[in-house]
């Protein structure tokens, strides 16, 4: 029910006055229907939770902002909101997609709804999205704190200070036997962990949703800036992406000319052996007369060429998915870095949906090759 109708049948009962109209806006702050009470900190609300989940029946209410929503499927009847003091996670009676967004500031009316801990994640639920928030304003930011894995695992007692807040992780990326994959399970619609790594060999989960519209994309190489929700299950500490421009990962784009181009190498110091994947978005081609591929492509060092696949039965994991190798079909640069041609790389055995192509690197402990790729594109003729 419409929250401004409500308070006008309530004024027209107490004060006599006729009832002209309704209309709801979320321009301008909705009129409170549950009474404020006393104000208190997100802080001061997670401290209600000791040892039992408990319903909260006095007149009490919080002011956030929301730094999670819905929109991504990341997060489904959840947002997260934060003040100044802590934050945390609402869980809602109902999904609110079209209601509340990142950036806007509420204000959460707390009689009714239940603190609780689940698996040492303190959270409020039975949140109902229709009469306990209220939206005060839109448009707010919240910086994300700064820290590192490290900070992240320290615990105060049970709880990891920085749970259900906006952080940031600098000169991080993604393990090497993840790059390979995408972030979720989009086939299967399941939940997948990836490993996300710093520079001092710290790691910690980075959780997605199957659900998320992200998840099938393929994971971005590189070291960089990372902005993410922080949760826990037990004693580990999970991370939740709340859209993929939260990501600058750019150790792995190099740039030529003032582009950029993408860069495939085992070599930081030393070679690792190590597999790495660069997967396309999924293709239709069913519509298309003679469609084919074409790239340019330069390398330089001693180790193993760049391979070329195509697939039309992609499961969510390179590993397991059955490719084709189409590598003869190109054409490739003789070396040191010279930008070579690929050829047009003939795609009609594959006129149909579902098709993804992919490049591959294998490197090993003793040796490999840097790769670079531009200007790689689908066409038909």
């Amino acid at each position: 029910m419409n929250m401004n109708f409500r308070n006008s049948i309530l004024t027209l009962l107490i004060g006599s006055l006729a009832l002209i109209g309704c209309k709801k806006d979320f321009d301008s702050p909705p009129v409170a229907v549950l009474p404020a009470g006393n104000i208190i900190t997100i802080d001061s609300l997670r401290k209600i939770y000791t040892s039992f989940d408990s319903t909260i029946v006095n007149d009490l209410s919080v002011y956030g902002t929301v730094t999670a929503d819905e929109l991504s499927g990341n997060l489904y009847k959840t947002i997260y909101i934060q003040d100044e003091t802590a934050g945390i996670l609402l869980k809602l009676t109902a999904s609110n997609s079209h209601s509340f967004f990142e950036g806007d500031r509420v204000r959460v009316s707390l009689k009714g709804t239940l603190i609780s801990n689940y698996k040492n994640m303190i959270q409020l639920g039975d949140v109902n999205p229709e009469i306990h928030i209220i939206k005060q304003s839109k448009g707010n930011s919240i910086a994300p704190k700064v820290v590192t894995i490290s900070d992240l695992t320290v615990f105060t007692g049970t709880y990891t200070p920085y749970q259900g807040q906006l952080i940031q992780l600098n000169n991080v990326e993604f393990s090497c036997s993840d790059i390979c994959n995408t972030y979720g399970d989009a086939v299967s619609q399941t939940n997948v962990n990836i490993t996300l790594t710093d520079t001092l060999g710290k790691t910690i989960i980075v959780r997605t949703s199957g659900y998320a519209s992200f998840a099938g994309t393929p994971i971005q190489q590189g070291r960089g800036s990372f902005v993410a929700i922080v949760s826990q299950f037990l004693t580990t500490i999970q991370l939740t992406i709340r859209k993929l421009d939260d990501l600058t990962l750019s150790g792995g784009i190099g740039t030529l000319g003032g582009g950029t181009y993408a860069q495939i190498s085992n070599y930081a110091g030393g070679n690792s052996a190590s597999e790495a994947w660069l997967i396309s978005p999924t293709m239709d081609l069913s519509a298309t007369n003679a469609p084919y591929l074409t790239f340019n492509n330069a390398w330089k060092y001693t180790g193993s060429a760049l391979k070329l696949f195509v697939t039309t039965n992609y499961t969510g994991n390179a590993s397991t998915t059955t490719w084709t190798d189409i590598t003869s079909s190109a054409t490739w640069s003789a070396g040191n870095f010279a930008w070579t041609p690929s050829g047009n790389v003939s795609l009609m055995a594959y006129k149909q949906a579902g098709v993804r192509f992919a490049f591959k690197y294998v490197g090993t402990a003793v040796d490999g090759s840097t790769w670079e790729l531009d200007n790689i594109l689908v066409k038909d003729i």
